[in-house]
């Protein structure tokens, strides 16, 4: 933040996105009557939601979109604790998010919610004692006021000292990465090689394009993928040929991310 400050971007930008995986489990109301509840009373079961999971899903987005704009770093956790409490729905072996909730955001209902159903009622279906999470994140942590993505010389600032990326994926441990972040060698992609170890070049997925949909050699984690961010004009039918090629993949290592081999 006190970069932003000295930088004269503070007020142009949206806050710097930062995850939580505190789940307090309480209804909206309940948790509005002690605003502190997560720094009070928080223990590691609030986290197994996710940390419990079997496979561990982070999907990553560009940048944020209508995040907060004026808050300190504790605060910012909170927002996420809270979208997570009031928005995210576990259910038997995975999770979703409610549309109810999230509204048209097609980055939950289309994208996210539509991966997850097709891991837990199809992939899963072979390993009923085994249990799907995910997290999701945003591979520019920066975002002007307006939701936009941000110039050269803010991304630099964001580079040398909110660099934070390569410390969540060690500290979360996720299996799979897929990334929104849209076709080809874009300016996502360079941002992705910033953040992560590539051994070799995109592989191609289903007979489909390497620029629609690509499997990332990522040395972090097991199994990590891109293709277009679900706001893409392309059709939804060409959305969900490259979710179904990502699916496939995943189901054709699902043993060896739940070390059955």
């Amino acid at each position: 933040m006190e970069q932003l400050e000295a930088n004269g971007l503070r007020d142009k930008l949206q806050c710097p996105f930062l995850i939580s995986l505190l789940r307090s489990g309480q209804k909206k109301e309940e948790r509005e009557k002690d605003p502190n509840w997560y720094s009070k009373k928080e223990t590691p079961e609030h986290e197994e939601w996710y940390t419990k999971a079997d496979i561990k899903i982070m999907f990553f987005g560009q940048e944020t979109h209508g995040w907060e704009k004026d808050l300190d770093m504790g605060d910012l956790m909170g927002s996420y604790e809270n979208f997570l409490d009031d928005k995210y729905v576990m259910e038997g072996n995975g999770g979703y998010f409610n549309e109810d909730e999230v509204g048209n955001t097609r980055m939950f209902r289309f994208a996210i919610n539509g991966i997850m159903s097709c891991i837990r009622e199809d992939i899963l279906q072979a390993y009923p004692d085994k249990r799907v999470s995910m997290i999701w994140n945003n591979i520019s942590k920066l975002s002007t006021v307006e939701g936009r993505p941000v110039d050269t010389k803010t991304h630099e600032i964001e580079r040398k000292c909110f660099h934070v990326i390569p410390q969540e994926v060690e500290i979360l441990k996720p299996d799979i990465l897929i990334f929104f972040t849209g076709p080809g060698e874009n300016t996502y992609y360079k941002y992705i090689k910033e953040n992560f170890t590539i051994n070799g070049e995109p592989l191609p997925l289903g007979g489909l394009s390497v620029h629609d949909v690509a499997k990332l050699p990522i040395k972090e984690v097991g199994l990590a993928y891109k293709t277009h961010h679900p706001n893409s004009t392309i059709s939804d039918k060409c959305h969900w040929d490259n979710y179904k090629a990502i699916l496939a993949d995943i189901k054709e290592n699902i043993d060896k991310l739940l070390k059955k081999e």
